[in-house]
């Protein structure tokens, strides 16, 4: 999970969340902070064509949309992100165990698909 600030300039990874906690842990920090977009992490194969894992983002949508009618969903591309992530802790001069740890991969990797989706939208 990422968050940017209401004015859109700073990202920051928040947590990694487990799947079957999202829905919980959406529901407490939408009454915390002031929300209008999600952008959803879109698994796609290097030709571009989506994973098998589209059925279940479609069905989370759904159950987003149903709880927050009122939020914008949007999709962004998130191929290569965990990638990107590890280089970027690489680069922030961290060691081995820090790039291993699929937890800090993911913040990271959240951080990298909300810019994405900010650049090419927003900025």
């Amino acid at each position: 999970m990422a968050a940017t600030d209401p004015l859109r300039i700073v990202v920051t990874p928040l947590d990694t969340v487990p799947t079957k906690d999202l829905l919980d842990w959406l529901a407490e920090y939408m009454t915390n902070e002031g929300v209008d977009t999600i952008v959803i992490g879109e698994p796609v194969h290097k030709d571009g064509s989506p994973t098998f894992l589209v059925e279940q983002i479609v069905g989370l949508e759904r159950k987003i949309n149903k709880l927050y009618p009122n939020i914008e969903l949007v999709r962004q591309d998130e191929f290569y992100t965990s990638k990107r992530a590890r280089q970027s802790i690489i680069d922030s001069g961290h060691g081995r165990k820090k790039r291993k740890d699929k937890a800090r991969v993911d913040r990271v990797a959240a951080a990298i698909i909300l810019e994405d989706y900010l650049s090419e939208n927003i900025w």
